[in-house]
């Protein structure tokens, strides 16, 4: 497995420094790395928001001129996407306000050498642990290969499933939701009610009888189920923080 790592800091020499280090390091761990250097946080921003790059890992600078690390990774928060986000600082305050947004480390430019080591093996063993959540689904004649973090919710549909992917395509499965749901064995996706399963990533809001996705759809909820959906979402949101 090659992990693709993007590296976003306005100073060139620490760009350098960094990618040195990824090279070494990743040579020692024996881990196939491709990186690929940025100076402005808009360009890396537009990069992997609007899709045009697929990176694995992001090592951020939070103290940027133009665009700040933290604005950076609030944008990519807001659309749910996964990648793994370190961030790089001279500056230890502010540790405590990256926390909101969920990096996955928090390296000092002045420890880089010592602990670059143990969080790019880490990031790895991250990455193989989220390379097993796929599920094959066979549409009609063509098997597809669909991210669980991809699936915003699925529900019955004329004796099918229609799973709703996040890209608004709706993939069309013989299953039973039990089956589909077992299969999934994902803590993530909750039963709302008999004939749907929702993505806790996508839900944005829930009331005593629907939940709003980040999309703005509204789905409904049981109300046999309403008590356990809310409890699934607190614990869910709670551990995002």
């Amino acid at each position: 497995m090659r992990i693709n790592i993007a590296i976003c800091d306005d100073e060139q020499k620490s760009l350098q420094m960094i990618q040195k280090e990824l090279y070494h390091i990743a040579d020692k761990l024996k881990i196939e790395i491709e990186t690929y250097a940025y100076k402005e946080g808009k360009k890396v921003l537009d990069l992997i928001y609007n899709e045009k790059e697929d990176f694995d890992v992001l090592f951020l600078d939070i103290d940027m001129p133009d665009v700040s690390g933290l604005e950076v990774a609030k944008k990519l928060r807001q659309k749910h996407l996964d990648i793994i986000l370190i961030f790089i600082s001279a500056y230890e305050q502010y540790v405590f306000e990256s926390i909101e947004y969920n990096p996955f480390r928090y390296i000092r430019k002045n420890r880089i050498e010592k602990e670059l080591m143990p969080c790019l093996k880490a990031a790895y063993q991250r990455l193989e642990e989220m390379q097993d959540s796929y599920m094959i689904v066979k549409t009609g004649e063509a098997e597809v290969r669909v991210k669980h973090s991809d699936i915003m919710y699925f529900e019955t549909s004329a004796r099918k499933i229609g799973i709703h992917l996040k890209n608004g395509e709706v993939l069309f499965v013989r299953k039973t939701i039990k089956e589909l749901y077992e299969e999934l064995n994902d803590e993530h996706f909750i039963k709302i009610h008999s004939g749907c399963v929702a993505n806790a990533k996508y839900i944005g809001k829930y009331s005593n009888h629907d939940i709003t996705l980040d999309n703005g759809e509204h789905l409904i909820v049981s109300r046999t189920r309403i008590k356990s959906v809310k409890i699934a979402l607190m614990n869910y949101w709670g551990n995002q923080v």
